[in-house]
């Protein structure tokens, strides 16, 4: 019990003398960044704070924007988590701009995308021609699958016509995609006929 207490009060202490360090990553970890030592540097809440709100202001990427607004008490921890939710839920945010895209390209490169295989290697996992344990062999599946035909297209739930906002689309993934929102969404508000 005194351990707690100890641990508490030395807790508030660093809070008051605002000593309180937060792990920062230089590069995000929502751009790839990884959690190598060298990718971390230790700051203040206000500093973490303001070095989110500079990578928004850079990048234009939401997560940063929460994060810096998160750190300041601006939103409640609450709102934050919502924020996060929904975006795992596929709720659709607005495109990035041009300049954005471009931003977030430009600090991406340089990056590597793994370790370079040797030409000898690559050859050497080819499989292809007697290299190929199928090769010579009948395909298991020859015969077996049939063309989809009209009838069991237009009863697939994703293929049927729909109405939405009053504009018709061949199915809820393009009304989806042209109205820029999710397939839940269509559901909810669309006319599906068929």
């Amino acid at each position: 019990m005194v351990f707690l207490e100890q641990l508490q009060n030395r807790f508030i202490e660093q809070i008051i003398n605002n000593n309180m360090k937060h792990k920062h990553h230089i590069i995000p970890r929502h751009m790839g960044g990884t959690d190598d030592p060298s990718n971390l540097v230790e700051l203040t809440i206000e500093e973490h704070a303001e070095a989110h709100k500079i990578l928004y202001e850079v990048h234009g990427r939401w997560q940063d924007l929460v994060a810096y607004r998160g750190l300041l008490g601006l939103i409640t921890e609450e709102e934050r988590m919502e924020i996060m939710y929904a975006a795992r839920r596929g709720v659709k945010r607005p495109p990035l701009s041009e300049e954005t895209k471009r931003k977030i390209s430009e600090s991406k490169k340089g990056q590597g995308k793994g370790r370079k295989q040797s030409a000898e290697w690559v050859e050497k996992r080819k499989m292809v021609g007697e290299k190929n344990p199928r090769y010579g062999k009948v395909s298991p599946n020859k015969g077996k699958l049939q063309p989809c035909t009209e009838e069991k297209r237009l009863k697939h739930p994703l293929l049927k016509t729909v109405i939405y906002r009053g504009v018709e689309y061949k199915g809820l993934n393009e009304a989806a995609r042209q109205n820029n929102t999710s397939v839940f969404l269509i559901k909810k508000e669309a006319i599906l006929s068929n």
